[in-house]
């Protein structure tokens, strides 16, 4: 059985409670844009989880809002705070009950339902967290680690290894230079943050909630950057501050109307480059107040 999820904290616990429950010997990381393009062969020994639907699946697992689907499938959909949640809650309760800290910090982490302290000191879980990026396609074989350890050691015990180490320790080297590059590249329109990263080539780990403390008045932010896994397209992510909640936008549905998707609170797209100037006006001229 292979398992299809995203390079994420969230799709990384799902890892852990899949492998726990079925027999999982292989994996696939990928983004939700080359599931909602068809770019990848899906069949009846797949399990998809943290990602877009698919109808040749034998399980899938969402929360997405976008990714509603209407009709049965095998497996389970509803507006959790993770993907491992739904996880969770689809097996027999007390099947997974020794990894129920493991899901709620997925819960805390990937609903941004964090404190000051977790962005300009991270520890724990969300430190961990930091150290998986998506777009480094060369982490695969830690993001594997990651699952089993994570599956068959005491937390403390995952933050010890040595090369989970090394990565926590880089992290926090990596956070001192975004946080000078975030400024450089950060305007503020009215309540929108807007980082353009087009023109930035940064290889470290990046702190995705750090833009809403240096800019404490706006109550959502974009940020747009090159796709790193298709040529001549743009990224464009959306955030509501986590901070300031003032933000009625619903980000997932209206990223929806670009080709993306995500939650209320989040979301992303990814447009040809020709188009990204046009979508990004369109995009914050809707974010604005």
């Amino acid at each position: 059985m292979r398992l299809i999820t995203r390079a994420d904290f969230d799709g990384i616990v799902c890892g852990v409670l899949l492998t726990a429950q079925e027999h999982i010997d292989r994996f696939l990381f990928i983004e939700p844009k080359a599931m909602q393009d068809h770019e990848v062969e899906v069949d009846s020994k797949d399990i998809v989880a943290n990602l877009p639907y698919h109808p040749d699946v034998y399980l899938w697992f969402d929360h997405h809002i976008t990714n509603r689907v209407s009709g049965s499938f095998r497996g389970k959909f509803f507006l959790a705070p993770s993907a491992a949640r739904v996880v969770f809650d689809y097996y027999p309760q007390g099947s997974l009950a020794r990894y129920e800290t493991l899901v709620q910090e997925a819960d805390r982490i990937d609903s941004g339902d964090l404190e000051r302290a977790d962005i300009f000191e991270p520890q724990g879980c969300v430190l961990l967290a930091f150290t998986i990026d998506p777009n480094s396609q060369a982490d695969e074989p830690y993001w594997i680690k990651l699952i089993y350890l994570l599956r068959e050691q005491p937390f403390a015990l995952v933050m010890e290894d040595a090369e989970v180490k090394d990565r926590c320790e880089q992290v926090l080297e990596d956070f001192k230079v975004y946080h000078a590059l975030l400024l450089n590249n950060t305007r503020q329109d009215g309540n929108v943050a807007i980082t353009d990263f087009r023109g930035i080539n940064f290889p470290g780990k990046v702190n995705r909630f750090l833009v809403y403390s240096l800019f404490p008045e706006t109550n959502i932010s974009v940020k747009i950057f090159r796709d790193y896994h298709q040529d001549g397209r743009i990224g464009i992510s959306v955030g509501k501050n986590i901070f300031n909640k003032t933000s009625n936008i619903n980000v997932g549905e209206l990223l929806s109307h670009y080709g993306g998707g995500g939650h209320q609170g989040a979301g992303s797209c990814r447009v040809p480059v020709e188009d990204a100037e046009e979508v990004l006006n369109k995009i914050i001229k809707t974010l604005k107040i």
